[in-house]
């Protein structure tokens, strides 16, 4: 039936491609937080395992977030580790890495963090500040250092405010 034709349909109309459009949005982002990483970004983790970690299976499991973070109109990839390697009652370890031409370049890491992770508008040195959760602080920020890291342990960050929280979205929960 064509919507447009008939008044009586239009409302009902309006409120069915509403409805399917949330649907629809509703699934992509289900697909996405269950999508496979990238091959770019497993063959980088299993670099990054390989030169840093000597004693973990390359095939440990993570979740992941692709996200510009330094403004190159390239996504970066944040990484949250998990399994008993990488996590203990604090949390488990956050790997940032930088999109480059060829795939994924390891640029920092963070111990015990926890999700939400959150990406921030605010930049600091040219990348956006993180926010995570710490499990004795709650929400923390984490902007980028000067010698291009972010920092190594989220519980000795300043907490964030209710609003620089609320204005961040959730890239890993």
């Amino acid at each position: 039936m064509d919507c447009a034709r008939h008044a009586s349909f239009k409302g009902l109309c309006a409120s069915l491609v509403r409805y399917l459009a949330a649907v629809y949005a509703l699934s992509v982002s289900a697909s996405a937080a269950s999508a496979e990483p990238p091959p770019a970004l497993s063959d980088a983790i299993r670099k990054y395992m390989y030169q840093f970690v000597s004693d973990v299976p390359d095939n440990s499991p993570f979740r992941f977030a692709l996200e510009d973070l330094n403004g190159d109109g390239r996504a970066d990839a944040i990484v949250l580790m998990s399994g008993p390697r990488w996590c203990g009652s604090g949390g488990c370890t956050m790997l940032i890495l930088q999109g480059v031409d060829n795939g994924f370049e390891f640029v920092c890491k963070s111990t015990i963090t926890s999700e939400p992770i959150r990406v921030s508008k605010k930049t600091v040195h040219g990348w956006r500040t993180l926010i995570v959760y710490s499990k004795t602080k709650g929400n923390v920020l984490m902007p980028l250092h000067e010698w291009r890291r972010y920092p190594l342990n989220p519980s000795m960050q300043p907490r964030a405010s209710r609003a620089e929280v609320n204005a961040a979205e959730i890239v890993i929960e």
